[in-house]
């Protein structure tokens, strides 16, 4: 009797385990074979995780490839337009000269500029005003007057340095003015005088149609770079004056991204 029982036992026992065996089986094979939802959810996981990853790759790799080189500043004469004889709105044709100094043509003074580059009137009789892309508009010397553009600045260069006279207006910032530096062209350029964006614009009507103007136009030759900032040579005074980067292309760029360099 007792080996009756002995044996109802050990047979007992070995069914629950090997019944428990399979339980566990089945819950494994549960865990490991998901529902079609929850399959499709875990792929949806997934690819959301590997796009985002694609997407941190890229956003690095953009990042990598918008960060640019650098140029240490050029040691470009700076001439002052305050300086006797002064020329109070003068700025342009004194950045002029420091780019024409640099280039080889050390002679030529922004006195000399001032007095040969062609000159329109602030106000018009029938009420129309000058356009500084025909030539400076009003009294250089003491003012009142606004300034000239690229074109005038352009047409005058020529007049020393002929077809080694190169206008990048219009170009974006990096073609124009990076790659300039890089190669050792200072960079004359149109700008505001604070070096950032102004909200003093005026509309004024022409003889060729309205354009934009601001009183804070300024002028300058950008002599280096780096990553966060722009030296150039102010005529107000300061050589290779340190400049935050973004501000001044926002200025260079509200102001019609013009700029002019000389291949001597």
């Amino acid at each position: 009797m007792k080996l009756i029982q002995t044996i109802t036992l050990t047979l007992l026992c070995a069914c629950l385990v090997y019944f428990g065996f399979i339980y566990v089986s089945q819950i494994d094979q549960v865990k490991k074979t998901a529902s079609p939802h929850e399959a499709a959810k875990e792929k949806e996981n997934d690819t959301a995780l590997a796009a985002e990853e694609t997407r941190s790759t890229k956003k690095t790799d953009a990042t990598h490839k918008s960060l640019k080189g650098s140029k240490k500043a050029m040691d470009v004469i700076l001439y002052n337009q305050m300086d006797a004889p002064k020329l109070y709105n003068g700025c342009e044709v004194t950045s002029l000269a420091m780019l024409l100094h640099y280039s080889g043509y050390e002679r030529v003074t922004k006195n000399t500029l001032a007095n040969e580059i062609k000159r329109v009137p602030l106000n018009y009789e029938n009420g129309l005003k000058g356009d500084p892309h025909d030539g400076f508009v009003g009294d250089m010397e003491n003012g009142p007057g606004l300034g000239v553009y690229h074109e005038p600045i352009y047409q005058l260069a020529k007049k020393y340095a002929g077809d080694q006279v190169v206008d990048l207006t219009g170009k974006p910032v990096k073609k124009a003015i990076y790659q300039s530096l890089e190669k050792g062209y200072p960079v004359w350029v149109i700008t505001t005088s604070t070096f950032d964006k102004t909200n003093n614009i005026e509309t004024w009507n022409t003889p060729n149609g309205k354009i934009d103007v601001s009183f804070n136009v300024h002028s300058v030759v950008v002599t280096g770079y780096d990553k966060e900032h722009v030296y150039l040579n102010n005529p107000y005074g300061q050589k290779n004056q340190k400049v935050d980067r973004d501000r001044f292309e926002d200025s260079w760029e509200q102001m019609g991204n013009q700029a002019i360099i000389i291949k001597a």
